[in-house]
């Protein structure tokens, strides 16, 4: 019997929560201490988007929907209203603030912004490839849809590791595709996951409450992490990729599914993180404008400190940017039309 999913999820919304404050963590590592390796983020980066991009696929599949040209087009025009033309305005507010308006803004990174760019082309290559390849939602179809993400997250992998070798050979390309943010496609195969996850839940739940199951995942993970040349070795530098990325979202995953009690409306930090994932956009949109920039400063004793003693210090001020972004964008909802074409709000 298949299990009935609500449409709000709790832990679901926690675990967004949390994923949206190791992003602005992540933040406050890259742009305001001028450090990607501060606060183990070598080791939370090979969870932290592939997480993100497998509850906006677990989220995105419905049970029995038939991709016909109607729904198609509405969900291509929902999709774009939610997710393009509120970070447009953003990016454009951004660059004119930071005096930041160039060309090369709208290149893969787009100053951050690059997210909710790529998951809009996420949703739209999902339900092509759901309309074209698998046409009659059978097993074969399901398997030709991996096989194609599959393809085209190897591709955007390599290609990120290698295009600036190419650079000169590319030619336009390189723009068209950085533009695209090609580079962040490799991120797909995760998103994929999402949608087959929900697709097979009941399995998936059974699967992952052996205890001989997510040992062997968490054993996977650390063997990734604590063997860092398995992550650099060509050849297996895109499998170490994806195993880390897989295994390290199932824990995370099950985790939060397995003590969803704990991240319920009952206790005081279930209350917050569900309220901070059911405002991952907003806070997204709106954190680049009120980074403390100015802790680069602290960059002079900074690295001279172990990275444990990073952790709270970059957790107090992500949190706080979190906290000051909900603020903000509870101002900006007064107003039903800012939050329509900010937010994508109904």
């Amino acid at each position: 019997m298949e299990q009935t999913i609500p449409d709000r999820i709790g832990y679901i919304d926690a675990l967004r929560g949390l994923a949206m404050i190791l992003v602005v963590y992540f933040h406050i590592a890259a742009y305001c201490f001028g450090s990607y390796e501060l606060g183990y983020n070598d080791i939370i980066e090979r969870f932290r988007m592939p997480t993100f991009f497998f509850i906006s696929g677990w989220l995105f599949y419905k049970v029995g929907r038939t991709w016909d040209r109607k729904t198609i087009t509405y969900m291509i025009q929902k999709k774009f209203l939610v997710q393009i033309i509120p970070t447009v305005v953003f990016l454009f507010l951004y660059l004119i603030m930071f005096n930041l308006l160039d060309i090369s803004s709208f290149g893969s990174d787009k100053k951050g912004y690059w997210f909710t760019f790529v998951l809009f082309e996420y949703f739209v290559i999902y339900i092509l490839a759901e309309a074209l390849i698998n046409r009659q939602d059978t097993t074969i179809g399901e398997m030709r849809v991996f096989i194609f993400f599959l393809l085209f997250s190897i591709t955007a992998f390599y290609y990120a590791k290698y295009y600036t070798r190419y650079a000169a050979e590319l030619g336009i390309w390189k723009e068209i595709l950085g533009f695209l943010s090609f580079v962040k496609i490799r991120h797909i195969i995760f998103f994929w996951f999402g949608t087959f996850v929900r697709r097979h839940f009941n399995h998936f739940i059974h699967l992952t409450d052996n205890r001989y199951v997510m040992a062997t995942l968490i054993i996977l993970f650390a063997a990734i992490i604590v063997c860092p040349i398995l992550l650099s070795t060509s050849g297996i530098e895109y499998f170490a990729y994806l195993v880390s990325g897989i295994s390290g979202t199932v824990i995370c995953f099950t985790f939060f599914r397995i003590h969803q009690e704990y991240f319920s409306q009952k206790t005081w930090y279930g209350r917050s993180l569900q309220l901070i994932g059911r405002r991952t956009l907003d806070i997204y949109l709106i954190h680049y404008f009120v980074l403390p920039y100015n802790l680069i400063q602290l960059d002079i004793w900074l690295p001279y400190h172990h990275n444990t003693l990073f952790v709270p210090m970059a957790l107090i001020f992500a949190i706080w940017v979190v906290i000051i972004s909900l603020l903000i964008s509870n101002i900006l909802r007064i107003s039903p039309l800012l939050a329509k074409y900010l937010f994508g709000a109904k």
